[in-house]
């Protein structure tokens, strides 16, 4: 089946209203097998999921952000939440410092601990940098680091790779930071645009997928970041991707939305190995 993490709002009285995480099951077919919210009661808090992970156990390990409502960046923690095969809560985790910490992308690494990725406006260089949250499997941090410089940088994707250390990718000082097991940065690079994803192909090298010139980017990497090639996909109007995923004949598969094929819809790209594009598909109303 399919697990799926977002957000929904609560009105409460009046323009009230609170927003939690919601994470939704599904069987094969995409029928809801049962869904679950995790937040604060009150209205005076927010919660958004972005990224969900199925972990060893059969459950799940949700991350966002979470905080009292106020300024949409200056008042949020990482949150993460880690469930039973059934969307029971076990535990949650915040982390953060006295300033805005956005969490968009978790996984769980070798050992069973959880990586957390996103934007820090708490510690750093200064403004927004790269935050990389290292915890163990109960959600106790480990280590933390920034990677960032004098402007706004956010990690919007991590992947920990088979060397045992961690890449993310993003935008603002660089595009792409490799670090090593301990979240010492190793190398970054920097191509331009932004990127939501990450993904270490099965060369060793990395897949990028985001966004330039209002169009879907996909980049292609050797181990060293070094660009092998990229391909941009849209029309003539904004295109933006979400999303990506390498598929078993080695191409991949890109997710986002376009407003050059369709008013608004979901964006579909499937292409080969080299990036050239197979086929596209739009979804909508």
């Amino acid at each position: 089946g399919y697990a799926m993490l977002g957000f929904t709002k609560h009105w409460q009285t009046g323009w009230s209203y609170t927003e939690d995480f919601w994470l939704v099951k599904t069987d094969p077919a995409g029928n809801v097998e049962w869904n679950r919210t995790y937040g604060a009661p009150t209205c005076i808090y927010l919660e958004s999921g972005q990224s969900v992970v199925q972990t060893d156990d059969g459950g799940y390990a949700l991350a966002g952000y979470a905080g009292i409502y106020g300024d949409p960046l200056s008042y949020y923690d990482f949150w993460l939440v880690k469930t039973d095969s059934a969307g029971n809560m076990l535990w949650n985790r915040t982390y953060g410092g006295a300033s805005g910490d956005l969490a968009f992308s978790v996984v769980q690494t070798d050992d069973g601990g959880y990586a957390i990725a996103g934007g820090t406006d708490s510690f750093g260089a200064g403004g927004w940098d790269f935050w990389l949250v290292r915890t163990d499997s109960a959600g106790n941090m480990l280590w933390n680091q920034t990677y960032g410089g004098a402007s706004n940088d956010y990690a919007m994707s991590v992947v920990q790779t088979g060397d045992g250390g961690y890449a993310l990718a993003g935008t603002g000082f660089a595009n792409f930071v490799k670090t090593d097991a301990s979240g010492v940065q190793q190398w970054n690079r920097t191509y331009g645009g932004s990127f939501n994803s990450i993904i270490q192909t099965s060369d060793g090298g990395y897949a990028l997928g985001g966004n330039r010139g209002g169009d879907f980017w996909l980049l292609k990497t050797d181990s060293a970041g070094n660009i092998v090639w990229n391909q941009t996909y849209g029309g003539t109007q904004t295109d933006e991707e979400y999303s990506m995923v390498q598929t078993s004949d080695g191409g991949y598969a890109l997710l986002g939305w376009t407003n050059s094929f369709g008013a608004c819809d979901y964006w579909l790209v499937k292409t080969d190995s080299t990036g050239n594009m197979m086929w596209n598909q739009t979804y909508g109303g």
